[in-house]
């Protein structure tokens, strides 16, 4: 039952976040950044968050799941980026159509990358005791 409240309370926090980021971040010259941007820093936030907490840190399940699935998932947004993607073949608009889906695809790879990089140097000790 921890792990289902956990899920929908940072959940509630993530959606919030990416609503609120949506609005800060308009669409310029037919570019979703906002959709772009949450999808970069969720792959990278969980790619640290599940490498920590696999090889370091063994953080509660509740706050793995909480975070991971919740936050990080009402956060990103697949079905976004794919309506986002849809709008801009409709509109013939090759070019940022090409260009969103490869910093989508590949910056959400190369900051996966980083996630995983940055988790091995900040918990660069031995794996830990549950918290």
């Amino acid at each position: 039952m921890a792990n289902i409240f956990a899920i929908v309370l940072c959940a509630f926090i993530g959606g919030g976040g990416r609503y609120l980021l949506g609005a800060v971040l308009p669409v310029t010259a037919g570019f979703p950044w906002a959709t772009v941007l949450v999808n970069l820093l969720g792959s990278g936030l969980l790619a640290w968050l599940s490498h920590a907490e696999t090889v370091t840190v063994k953080w509660p399940s509740a706050v793995t799941v909480g975070v991971g699935i919740g936050g990080l998932g009402a956060f990103t947004t697949f079905s976004t980026f794919s309506l986002d993607l849809e709008r801009l073949l409709i509109q013939q608009a090759w070019g940022i159509a090409g260009l969103y889906v490869g910093i989508t695809l590949i910056g959400g790879l190369l900051l996966s990358w980083l996630g995983v990089w940055s988790a091995r140097r900040w918990w660069a000790f031995p794996v830990v005791e549950e918290l």
